[in-house]
């Protein structure tokens, strides 16, 4: 990988899952990019992408994470940050219908902007929303969702196990994998 990753985010727990995954240091930039209105995650990050190298005029990497309900027909989906504002992880668990399916999948789509178009790479991770929020660790809707093959949460895993779960890190190896075959 030719020089250092520009990663568009704020979040520092990101940074660090970034730079383990890719196995180089990256460059971290607090940009207060417009996010699109958009159940897909990967049309959120392509959008985030292409603005956020319009802004800096150099190769960007920006991600966008949604959790999709079975039950809610995919919600809250990419808007899960506006669910979470207003209802809150708990709020999510209510939606639920009583003795519905609680099957959800985490989806994380890493865009990387070069100038020359933007590549969205995709990773998801199957699971169930769990009944009510458990767990301390971790952020946003991680007390609810319980990875498939995982006896807890993501907010009751420490670092080490959350990762061999990470959808975000499977779309990391994919960026990784990437950048290294360009040279």
């Amino acid at each position: 990988m030719a020089g250092q990753i520009l990663f568009v985010s704020s979040n520092a727990g990101k940074v660090r899952e970034v730079e383990a995954t890719l196995g180089a240091p990256v460059e971290q930039l607090d940009l207060d990019l417009p996010e699109i209105q958009a159940l897909e995650v990967d049309e959120v990050a392509r959008h985030k992408a292409a603005t956020a190298f319009a802004r800096v005029g150099r190769p960007v990497v920006v991600e966008d994470t949604g959790l999709y309900v079975d039950a809610l027909r995919g919600l809250p989906g990419a808007l899960v940050r506006w669910f979470l504002a207003t209802i809150g992880p708990a709020g999510i668990c209510d939606l639920i219908p009583p003795h519905a399916d609680r099957a959800a999948r985490a989806r994380t789509a890493v865009a990387y902007c070069d100038g020359e178009g933007v590549e969205v790479f995709a990773g998801e991770t199957p699971g169930t929303i769990v009944p009510a929020p458990t767990g301390r660790g971790g952020f946003g809707w991680d007390p609810i969702f319980r990875p498939t093959g995982a006896s807890r949460t993501f907010a009751e895993m420490d670092a080490a196990e959350r990762v061999v779960y990470s959808m975000r890190r499977r779309s990391l190896e994919q960026l990784r994998d990437r950048l290294r075959s360009s040279g």
